[in-house]
């Protein structure tokens, strides 16, 4: 099948497909799920009739996300040279359908092609692909990338060491000890996510040294893989972050838990004081996994009573060690309703039961004790997102006290009340963009797509902790649907290591911001509405 939809560099590459793809009478003679082969090839070629003929990226995206039922080599050979589309959107979603592909046959000629495949970011890009989809006979294909290419790049090497972490890395420690010297800070963070992942635990040794890694993220990906691999050669490294600020003083606090089931917190002299005292009892051995259990157990239940000391920084009952943090704030118009529950909020010392003022009062609170070894920002937003700062900024007294003049003069967005901006007929400034939200306090345009600073020097960014707080779901911009915004996050957030701590406030439907804490390493608390 010839495709008519390609310019003429990328129908090339879609004829070499082609050419190693089996032949119709093969395919035809397998058994497809739900649809028949029939019926998928008919909506390819309909796809390859009409996708060119459509003016708006929209349209075509739609098209190319009507394919995710038609799972077979057709619909792979149309949609890989898409994967080198200039328009990110078109790219995204062809990427999309096929890592949803599970049918082993889609693959197996393309698979084949990989080994000698010269261009090497197409290669990585079908590396990523073919682990999303599961296709177990991708490993077998990375052993020969491994062994037969020496000049892998980064961007091989880095979806090289992701597959690994998502198809399993049994026999091929050799790939993952040799990504771990790698130059390139991104691919450390891969490996060590993986060996966490898969929990080759010889390989924890191996990572100990990584701990004095120059680059935060590596450092935070080696406390996160060493505290699951439970290294004992670890805990002396990790006791010493204890004597450091930051967020890293936390991580390896849990780290240290979760090795040896001793909760000393952050407390450095009274970790190597005990940690002196076990390592001179003779015998003395790490817990087993069942006592590891039992501990987070008992360990859950004393933090339920946990109450943070008098200098300790808190928002919304959250406390953090971190020295680099942002506070993203819903000003969106329902952020001028009236909580329902005004028992919980009564004694809080807040100036009146409306939902803005209780995050004002909180927020207001937080920054008030900050000190100036904390660098911060503060984002508020609706529709659209306004920054205190362009960049994080020490907190210094006069810092402090712009910044509580700015919390002072937060009001919903879009309401025509008092106090508010002000509304007008069809204004929509209130609305709900949660998805520019996040990605603006990643310091990142969702517009261009570019980062704005932070890393564009090829440096990683200084931000490690945000704190997102909103009252709604999501009503505007370019994601919406709120598992779109967590693969959205989770793919920016995958080398930036940013704890996302959420917190709802309101009578919201809270199972996506439970979600959007868990899998970027933070809490959820629910304030109530």
């Amino acid at each position: 099948m010839r495709s008519t939809i390609l310019p003429t560099s990328l129908r090339h590459f879609a004829l070499f497909l082609i050419a190693l793809l089996p032949c119709a009478g093969v395919a035809r003679s397998m058994p497809w799920q739900g649809k028949t082969y029939e019926q998928k090839l008919d909506s390819v070629k309909e796809f390859e009739r009409f996708f060119r003929k459509f003016k708006e990226v929209a349209q075509q995206v739609e098209s190319i996300l009507a394919l995710e039922t038609d799972d077979c080599p057709e619909a792979v050979d149309v949609l890989l040279p898409l994967l080198k589309h200039k328009e990110v959107a078109i790219k995204e979603a062809a990427k999309r359908v096929l890592s949803g592909y599970r049918e082993k046959s889609s693959f197996e000629a393309v698979l084949a092609a990989l080994v000698d495949m010269k261009d090497r970011e197409m290669r990585g890009e079908l590396i990523d692909v073919f682990s999303q989809a599961k296709q177990a006979s991708l490993l077998k294909t990375i052993d020969e990338i491994y062994e037969k290419d020496k000049g892998l790049n980064v961007i091989e090497k880095f979806h090289i060491a992701r597959a690994l972490g998502r198809l399993g890395a049994a026999g091929r420690e050799k790939i993952l000890a040799a990504f771990l010297e790698d130059g390139a800070y991104e691919v450390r963070v891969a490996t060590l996510d993986a060996i966490r992942a898969t929990k080759v635990k010889e390989l924890g040794p191996k990572i100990v040294p990584m701990l004095a890694d120059k680059v935060w993220q590596v450092q935070a990906a080696a406390i996160r893989a060493l505290g699951v691999l439970r290294t004992m050669e670890a805990v002396e490294p990790l006791i010493d972050f204890l004597d450091d600020e930051g967020r890293l003083k936390q991580d390896a606090a849990s780290a240290l838990f979760e090795i040896t089931t001793r909760d000393f917190g952050t407390d450095h002299e009274q970790w190597k004081k005990q940690w002196k005292f076990l390592t001179s009892i003779p015998n003395f051995r790490l817990p087993t996994d069942e006592e590891l259990e039992t501990a987070r157990k008992a360990k859950a239940e004393a933090d339920k009573a946990y109450a943070p000391g008098p200098n300790a920084k808190v928002f919304a009952g959250i406390p953090t060690e971190s020295t680099r943090v942002v506070f993203v704030i819903d000003c969106s118009a329902s952020m001028d309703d009236l909580v329902t529950d005004r028992k919980k909020f009564k004694d809080g010392g807040y100036p009146s039961f409306r939902k803005i003022d209780i995050v004002k009062t909180e927020l207001y609170n937080t920054v008030n004790s900050l000190d100036n070894t904390t660098w911060f920002n503060i984002l508020s937003f609706g529709k659209k997102v306004d920054r205190w700062k362009p960049w994080l900024t020490q907190c210094t007294i006069s810092n402090k006290a712009a910044a509580l003049s700015y919390i002072k003069r937060l009001q919903p967005l879009g309401v025509a009340s008092s106090g508010g901006f002000g509304a007008v007929a069809g204004d929509d400034s209130g609305k709900t963009n949660t998805y520019e939200a996040l990605m603006q306090a990643f310091d990142l345009d969702p517009a261009k797509g570019l980062v704005l600073t932070g890393s564009g020097d090829k440096k990683p960014p200084k931000l490690d902790t945000i704190y997102f707080l909103t009252d709604g779901r999501p009503s505007i911009g370019k994601f919406v649907d709120t598992e779109d915004i967590l693969k959205e996050v989770k793919k920016v957030n995958e080398l930036r290591s940013v704890v996302i701590h959420a917190i709802s406030i309101g009578e919201f439907e809270a199972s996506f911001m439970k979600r959007l804490a868990e899998m970027n390493g933070g809490v959820f608390v629910d304030l109530g509405g």
